[in-house]
């Protein structure tokens, strides 16, 4: 059986702000760029794990 990890709501905020930093870029200026053009390497494994932290905070996909 797979460990259980639990991750709390502030945690999963804190790593999405962190993220969102490294890109220098808002949530909603990630999302545009995602919008409206091919990711680099970089901004695509931020998408992947944006995702994924809205999936657990149970937030709507942008």
């Amino acid at each position: 059986m797979a460990p259980v990890i639990e991750v709390t709501r502030d945690s999963l905020l804190a790593r999405r702000s962190a993220i969102l930093a490294r890109l220098d870029l808002s949530e909603s200026e990630f999302w545009a760029v995602n919008a409206t053009r091919t990711l680099s390497s970089d901004e695509w494994e931020a998408k992947e794990e944006l995702e994924e932290i809205e999936f657990l905070l149970g937030d709507v996909a942008s």
